[in-house]
């Protein structure tokens, strides 16, 4: 791999982003990385994924605009639909997503930090919806679906960055660490995340997204749905034992 580094250790799969100082998303980049999520859907032996970025400067700026300079209105959808799948696969993969953001944040790279189930950050982290500082629109559908209309029309339409600590404080980083211990403070979670079971995580992070565009019935009725399937695992006839002989279980994704 030439732009990201993988490693996978403990049921847990580090991606670093592999495009220093800023990280850009290049056309490179997204013809190996939605290949390799696409693979890392299937495996068994990864049960959470941590994204980051390499060095100390940048999660990721964004898209390279390079590119986007070169479009026609005959090519622009096409380019942005492949675009999106960078986003569209970290938010479809059955495993736990936790983005590790180590510095700026900014259009596609926003978007990616969206896209994650979780969100650790360095206290150096700064994110911006950047599309209306160059004449585009960035992150409207994943920032209102997370923080609400205010909100999102806050940052979007001002364009303006956010810091860490304001993330954390409007809930969308789970927790601001200092710069040094992002990455221990990542795998703390993943390592969590991990030890649970795996078909219920898969199962309860299906359920908790397919909630959003559902009514109630339906979501209940899928939720419902989710408890059955998983009761007839023996990951959960081993917890229950090892609850009644006051044991640690240790759960194997059946």
């Amino acid at each position: 791999m030439e732009w990201i580094k993988i490693n996978i250790a403990d049921y847990i799969c580090t991606i670093t982003i592999n495009n220093p100082p800023m990280n850009i998303l290049t056309k490179e980049f997204r013809h190996e990385f939605v290949p390799f999520m696409e693979e890392l859907k299937k495996r068994s032996d990864v049960r959470v994924v941590i994204l980051t970025g390499e060095g100390d400067r940048a999660f990721c700026a964004g898209a390279d605009l390079n590119e986007e300079g070169e479009l026609t209105p005959d090519t622009v959808r096409s380019f942005l639909e492949e675009d999106c799948r960078i986003y569209d696969v970290v938010n479809e993969m059955p495993q736990p997503v936790i983005a590790a953001v180590n510095g700026y944040a900014f259009g596609g790279g926003l978007e990616l930090v969206l896209a994650c189930d979780l969100r650790i950050m360095s206290e150096r982290a700064k994110l911006c919806a950047a599309g209306v500082k160059v004449g585009l629109v960035v992150g409207p559908t994943r920032l209102v679906r997370l923080l609400g209309e205010a909100y999102a029309k806050e940052v979007i339409l001002t364009g303006r960055t956010v810091l860490a600590e304001e993330s954390f404080q409007r809930g969308l980083a789970n927790k601001v660490v200092p710069h040094e211990e992002l990455i221990e403070e990542a795998l703390e979670w993943a390592r969590l995340i991990a030890s649970r079971a795996p078909i219920a995580i898969r199962k309860a992070k299906d359920t908790i997204q397919k909630t959003l565009d559902l009514n109630w019935r339906e979501a209940m009725s899928q939720e419902l749905d989710a408890f059955v399937a998983c009761q007839e695992t023996w990951d959960h006839k081993h917890a229950i034992e090892s609850f009644f002989n006051k044991q640690i279980p240790e759960f194997k994704g059946k």
